[in-house]
């Protein structure tokens, strides 16, 4: 095992809470903070969970009616956040040492809360359509949505959100129950970051959580495959009005982070578009002044998502900013990288990684977020170890293979 990976998995203690129930600790005593995270397996990309408004149940499960329960995160100066990802749910309390025991038990009745305020639902909902009506002159968001409908099928969970805006239920009773379940699907982790112990810790996580149920049919993520190539528009215009400049996507699927090339791919992106003195800012930027930004987008993880090189400029500029961008991704393939900017992007990796491993809150996080993908401990830290390794002829063999012009597409924002 490599080093990081060791690392991490000295940081991060576990136990069984119950049979199907995760705790986790990573101890701080630097600072009298606590931060408590309770996690459960399922996100917005469940078709449960969105047929049955366990996520509204959940995202809104501290919206009663007196306020009662965000009052009480007030008087202890606490943070209180619930959160609905793609995958998982997950309540965040961060504290003092001294309020743990009064921050579990806001965890508890937040959790096991049936009266839910009607009146917040309605405004929530009226909120959500504001902002889905704003998307119509969002170009990031038009982007992202031709960029999904061109990889993903109708159904996808990964394209939905672009597709509709959710209404947000109204039922407290309904949703109650529904957020009932989900905090008892098996997979959940209770997870703890700063000034306690492990006694403490597992006294914390004790009763906690009601029992562990069944999982419930459509529980799981339903995915498609990506769309190949050969069915996508090798050029697309998405015209928006108002606009007084022409933004730039080429893109592909993205590679998913388990993939063993991956490490190579870290490198080669960063020596594309990771810095102020990559081959995209130079050449778009410092050579011509076409652009104040360019870089590279990435949505995905262990699952393929989108990845792209982007840019923008004035309207009147479109097409010499378009021919740039494709001559700088074209030598980029053909030429691949040096030596020194291997060696000068596995310095950075490096040092990032350094950077995200400076609190108890960070390693907890990066924790959860390897538990959540099914990927082991210390699996992401571990790449940039395997990225120093790779050998600079496997890196341009790579980049060949993946940015071949044939799997990307050219998408533009352009004047309506």
């Amino acid at each position: 095992m490599a080093l990081p990976a060791l690392l991490l998995a000295a940081a991060v203690a576990t136990w069984g809470v119950d049979a199907r129930t995760e705790g986790a600790l990573v101890e701080d005593h630097r600072a009298p903070v606590i931060t408590i995270t309770v996690e459960f397996p399922v996100g917005s990309w469940s078709s449960w969970a969105r047929k049955t408004h366990a996520t509204d149940g959940f995202e809104f499960a501290d919206t009663d009616p007196g306020r009662t329960l965000k009052k009480r995160a007030d008087g202890l100066a606490a943070e209180l956040s619930l959160d609905v990802g793609d995958r998982a749910s997950s309540l965040t309390i961060r504290c003092l040492k001294d309020d743990l025991a009064a921050a579990v038990g806001l965890a508890k009745d937040v959790l096991t809360n049936a009266e839910y305020d009607v009146h917040a639902l309605k405004r929530a909902g009226r909120e959500r359509s504001i902002l889905w009506r704003g998307n119509k002159t969002d170009v990031s968001f038009l982007m992202a949505q031709a960029t999904a409908r061109a990889l993903f099928a109708p159904a996808d969970p990964r394209r939905l959100p672009y597709e509709r805006f959710e209404k947000v239920a109204t039922d407290p009773k309904e949703i109650a129950a529904a957020r009932d379940v989900l905090v008892r699907l098996p997979g959940r982790i209770v997870a703890f970051a700063g000034d306690l112990t492990l006694a403490e810790a597992k006294r914390a996580a004790d009763g906690l959580l009601p029992a562990v149920g069944e999982a419930p049919p459509g529980v799981a993520p339903a995915l498609s495959p990506i769309s190949p190539p050969a069915s996508r528009a090798s050029r697309k215009d998405v015209p928006i009005r108002n606009l007084t400049q022409v933004y730039l996507s080429y893109g592909r699927d993205s590679l998913p982070w388990n993939d063993p090339k991956r490490p190579g791919f870290l490198v080669a992106d960063h020596v594309l578009a990771g810095h102020f003195y990559s081959r995209l800012y130079v050449a778009l930027r410092h050579e011509g002044g076409d652009t104040y930004g360019a870089g590279t987008t990435e949505r995905g993880d262990v699952v393929p998502g989108s990845y792209a090189a982007t840019t923008f400029t004035r309207a009147d500029n479109a097409a010499a900013i378009e021919a740039k961008l494709a001559a700088a991704m074209t030598v980029f393939r053909e030429r691949g990288i040096t030596e020194d900017e291997r060696t000068a992007a596995v310095a950075y990796l490096r040092g990032s990684r350094a950077l995200s491993r400076q609190s108890a809150g960070q390693l907890l996080a990066r924790y959860l977020s390897e538990r959540r993908l099914g990927l082991p401990a210390g699996f992401l830290d571990d790449q940039i170890e395997q990225a120093a390794k790779v050998p600079l002829s496997d890196i341009n063999a790579f980049i060949r293979e993946f940015y071949d012009p044939a799997q990307f597409s050219m998408l533009r924002a352009v004047p309506q």
